[in-house]
């Protein structure tokens, strides 16, 4: 069993691939060293070194995550999730993510049960519906585009 972590993409495409750099640790074997390693976002082959995409990547485009019956950009707490600094991390323990938001606080976003712990989804989770606050939006997103594991602890394919 390991814990992951992905950073933001990194700025190189290589033939068009989209990186993530992940980093997992063994919640096993505490001493055992941690393992880095580019995964692509798009077709989610992974690498030990990001010049090891050599091949074009077989999907260089994802969908949107922008669908329909999906978010809206028009909406605020969708804007603030796209353009706000935060850092996501997934916790390992069932289908719970911790975000740091760019206030510096931190949050406890569980997908399945589409709660989050910050005042907002208290304050309105019933007129925000399903797709609550911009937390667990960013949650949401960041899966969509394969930023996060999923709640399995895979990429989005």
């Amino acid at each position: 069993m390991y814990s992951t972590h992905s950073q933001p993409t990194i700025d190189a495409i290589p033939n068009g691939h989209s990186l993530v750099v992940v980093t997992e640790r063994s919640l096993a074997n505490a001493d055992a060293p941690e393992r880095t390693y580019y995964r692509c976002r798009f077709c989610g082959q992974e690498r030990p070194d990001a010049e090891q995409f050599e091949r074009s990547c077989a999907t260089p485009h994802p969908p949107s995550p922008f669908r329909e019956d999906e978010y809206d950009v028009a909406d605020p707490r969708t804007r603030r999730a796209l353009t706000e600094e935060m850092e996501t991390r997934f916790l390992e323990e069932g289908a719970r993510y911790e975000v740091e938001s760019e206030s510096g606080n931190t949050y406890e976003v569980d997908v399945a049960d589409r709660t989050c712990t910050c005042p907002d989804w208290a304050k309105r989770n019933s007129e925000l519906g399903m797709q609550g606050c911009k937390h667990l939006r960013r949650v949401d997103l960041e899966i969509l585009t394969r930023r996060l594991p999923r709640p399995d602890g895979r990429f989005e394919r």
